[in-house]
């Protein structure tokens, strides 16, 4: 008995070492996950792509591994790119990295997206309903109910300054916070609040 409660004591002091993850910090942590979560939608609104594609399947490779699949219609009419019904499945996907470790993101969102061009620059227009877990580093979740309007260059950077505009809400393990307003995040980081060791 005194072996059974003493490997059970030893266990419990393993798992307190280790701690939970790291949480998203606040509104700005939100807004930095939800620009990771949307950097897969880049390789569909690409306006280079075949000007008709109603498969819509695009598999994107994450930075950090993993993979996110994009699948549902899509449907290219001249200058501009209209997707809908589109869902990012998140297979292990390191979308993000901070002095903590990687971001990896599991299970689904669903998107829209409309892809604009105006002289050099082309911006998207997507919307992102749905919740996934933000793991690795991390113990979290993304819960979005979000538009997204951003260049589609800056989709596919890291360690840059990108400045976006949202309008809904984000929720995360340290709250639901409103957006109607225009951004700025470092890409390819998350904003990491640990808990204090007991």
């Amino acid at each position: 008995m005194v072996k059974r409660v003493l490997a059970v004591f030893v266990a419990s002091l393993a798992m307190m070492a280790c701690g939970p993850g790291a949480k998203i910090d606040g509104k700005q942590g939100a807004a930095e996950a939800l620009f990771a979560a949307s950097r897969p939608s880049k390789s569909k609104a690409d306006p280079s792509a075949t000007p008709i594609d109603l498969t819509g399947g695009v598999t994107f490779n994450c930075p950090e591994g993993g993979s996110a699949d994009i699948s549902g219609a899509g449907i290219s009419i001249g200058g501009g790119n209209v997707s809908t019904a589109l869902t990012m499945t998140y297979k292990g996907c390191g979308l993000a990295k901070s002095n903590v470790g990687v971001a990896i993101f599991n299970g689904d969102l669903t998107f829209s997206q409309n892809v604009t061009t105006g002289g050099s620059a082309v911006g998207v227009s997507q919307s992102f309903k749905g919740k996934v877990l933000v793991q690795g580093a991390y113990d979290d979740f993304l819960d979005a109910d979000v538009s997204q309007t951003v260049n589609v260059s800056d989709l596919g950077t890291s360690g840059a300054n990108v400045a976006m505009t949202l309008k809904g809400t984000i929720s995360t393990s340290d709250g639901t916070f409103t957006f109607d307003e225009m951004v700025s995040v470092m890409s390819g980081t998350i904003t990491a609040k640990v808990a204090a060791s007991k």
